[in-house]
């Protein structure tokens, strides 16, 4: 029995990820996941490199996204204005062929003062932060050149990039993700240490959380 646990645990996380409505977990356990880890390295650690501390939680969120399975993907600690932020690096739109982009996923380091770090959110709610980003990359990956410019160029408004964040954050929900977005936009906008300021624009820009429930709620009765 101790030997199906893995298998189990993969089964869960991938249940449906074809189908119309994806099942979306309340929570997921890190100490049961950890049980399926070198599986889930197996399955989707090609062509990536990750902070060894987010690991788990990168592969789970990966998990539920099949389309970045064999995509090239760096994440890596970096001093951002944001908790974490993705893009394709430089000068790897210009290639032809979709397939050989290569992404970057910057993750803020912990800091001492306001600023929202990865580390201070649980692991459910740093799985919905990662799921975020890597749907920033599904959907860059679906992209041409121009259209990668073009995603680029949303975020010269506040109306066109609040545009784009929400549907990237319905991407997130869509693919299973919905509690795990739900829990980090709660840590975010109530629960952490950053500013007024920060606090406001990520309600105006991103899904608030009781939009993220509503959005949960209408799948699940579908």
């Amino acid at each position: 029995m101790k030997e199906l646990i893995p298998i189990l645990c993969i089964a869960l996380l991938t249940f449906n990820l074809g189908a119309q409505t994806t099942v979306q977990h309340r929570d997921l356990d890190s100490v049961f996941l950890e049980q399926a880890k070198d599986e889930l390295t197996a399955q989707y650690s090609a062509n990536k490199s990750y902070p060894k501390q987010y690991e788990l939680a990168i592969l789970t969120a990966l998990s539920h996204i099949p389309e970045l399975e064999s995509t090239c993907i760096v994440f890596k600690m970096s001093k951002i204005n944001t908790s974490l932020n993705a893009r394709p690096k430089f000068g790897s739109g210009l290639f032809r062929r979709k397939h050989k982009r290569k992404y970057v996923v910057r993750i803020q380091p912990p800091a001492e003062d306001s600023t929202v770090t990865l580390d201070q959110a649980s692991f459910n709610a740093q799985v919905g932060a990662f799921g975020h980003e890597l749907n920033h990359l599904k959907d860059y990956s679906s992209r041409s050149f121009f259209g990668i410019l073009g995603r680029g160029l949303a975020y010269m408004t506040s109306k066109s990039k609040e545009k784009y964040e929400k549907e990237i954050d319905q991407m997130t929900i869509e693919c299973g993700l919905g509690w795990q977005l739900y829990d980090w936009s709660k840590f975010v906008v109530d629960d952490s240490i950053g500013t007024r300021k920060y606090k406001a624009f990520k309600r105006k820009t991103y899904l608030e959380p009781y939009e993220i429930k509503g959005l949960i709620n209408s799948l699940e009765n579908d």
